[in-house]
């Protein structure tokens, strides 16, 4: 696959826009001590930036599906978007200024994911699940990358370390660029299948509730773990270095994770593939919170990421099969619902830390395992092949 010119311009434009979104929570928690910022208007923060960029991707899909032939073209201009308002970010007097450059930001994010993950799948057409899962193998890499380069930077430098990365964006920007050429050069695609009607029945409805709720759930814990790590162990008087690397650890094993149940749900079905991870999750992100050694929490951490961040691309595919529009709109539709309740997740979250204390919240989210597991119980099982008839022998033989 990453042969395909196509496919690995978008994975890493992927990697990239996710290097750039992490740093957000790096960036507030170490900016918290200096401008006196609360939990609340850290989690106020993060849930706007999520919600520009998860609001605005519907119709970015809507928009992408009306201009075929640009497709990659806006996507670069999403990662170029990003670097500007991330360089503007690095080179802020104040907080006034810095704030709406990185609320900016989000806006390049919700142009890039709807067009990436559709073109993911179209650029390798036998293989779609696979490529889904591989795209978004390089978003979370990226997330992972990102709080660990952030700690460094700002722990250096302060905020002007972050221009390095935004210059980075460049590269990706060009080779998406590039790579619209090729999609050009192969302009001979084929109709799309007829879409197949739904019927609606009441028990179709109550599974469609169902995986909506799971989404909500899954999608907030990840929001949760992502925004307020960083956060919690700079609370504990940890360093941005290695609360950096803790929150890299976390989404390094969800990229990881996120391969690892692609191959599950291919091999067992999307329900096991979800019910047994969000189960086992929680007793991983009890120990990230309650153990006290340093190596524990770092393989807890680890083991939360890969259990409760790998099934992404699963619930995406499945909503893409369910959805009957636009693969554009589609991925926007999806993409955007589970940003947006992860981001309004997170703002909850940030609210209550500072009632009961971000400590409690964080081990009240990571018990939403459970009831999110049971919500899985409604996803598709093993499809297993219909066997061909034998050939009845013909008198005679």
């Amino acid at each position: 696959m990453l042969r395909n010119r196509v496919f690995t311009a978008v994975v890493s434009g992927h990697f990239m826009v996710d290097v750039l979104n992490s740093v957000g929570a790096v960036l507030l928690a170490v900016l918290a001590g200096p401008l006196d910022l609360s939990n609340q208007q850290i989690g106020l923060a993060l849930t706007v930036y999520t919600l520009l960029g998860a609001l605005s991707q519907p119709l970015f899909g809507w928009i992408a599906d009306r201009l075929p032939g640009r497709t990659l073209q806006l996507a670069a201009l999403g990662v170029a978007w990003m670097a500007l308002c991330y360089t503007g970010v690095a080179l802020a007097p104040n907080w006034t200024i810095l704030l709406p450059c990185f609320l900016l930001a989000a806006l390049g994010s919700g142009l890039f994911h709807p067009i990436g993950t559709a073109g993911a799948a179209a650029a390798v057409p036998d293989k779609p699940a696979s490529a889904t899962a591989i795209f978004f193998f390089g978003g979370q890499a990226g997330l992972a990358v990102g709080p660990i380069l952030a700690g460094l930077v700002l722990a250096a430098a302060g905020t002007t370390g972050i221009i390095p990365i935004a210059v980075a964006a460049i590269i990706p920007a060009t080779i998406l660029l590039l790579a619209q050429q090729t999609v050009r050069s192969r302009r001979t695609s084929r109709a799309p299948a007829p879409a197949t009607p739904q019927v609606w029945t009441a028990l179709a409805i109550a599974v469609l509730i169902a995986f909506l709720a799971l989404v909500v759930v899954r999608s907030s814990i990840q929001a949760v773990y992502q925004s307020f790590l960083p956060k919690l162990f700079s609370d504990r008087g940890w360093e941005p270095t290695v609360y950096g690397a803790l929150a890299g650890t976390f989404m390094a094993s969800a990229a990881v994770g996120n391969v690892l149940n692609g191959w599950m749900a291919d091999r067992f079905g999307m329900r096991a593939a979800t019910v047994w991870p969000l189960i086992l999750s929680v007793p991983a992100g009890l120990a990230c919170f309650l153990a006290t050694p340093l190596w524990v929490i770092f393989i807890a951490c680890g083991l939360a990421g890969m259990l409760v961040g790998g099934q992404h691309s699963i619930l995406v595919v499945h909503a893409q099969r369910i959805l009957p529009v636009k693969q554009g709109l589609a991925s926007g539709l999806i993409l955007g619902f589970t940003f947006a309740t992860g981001a309004f997740g997170t703002w909850l979250s940030g609210l209550l830390a500072d009632i009961v204390g971000l400590e409690t919240v964080m081990i009240g989210v990571t018990l939403l395992g459970l009831p999110a597991a049971a919500l899985a119980l409604t996803l598709p099982g093993r499809v297993r092949p219909t066997p061909v008839p034998a050939a009845v022998p013909a008198q005679g033989d």
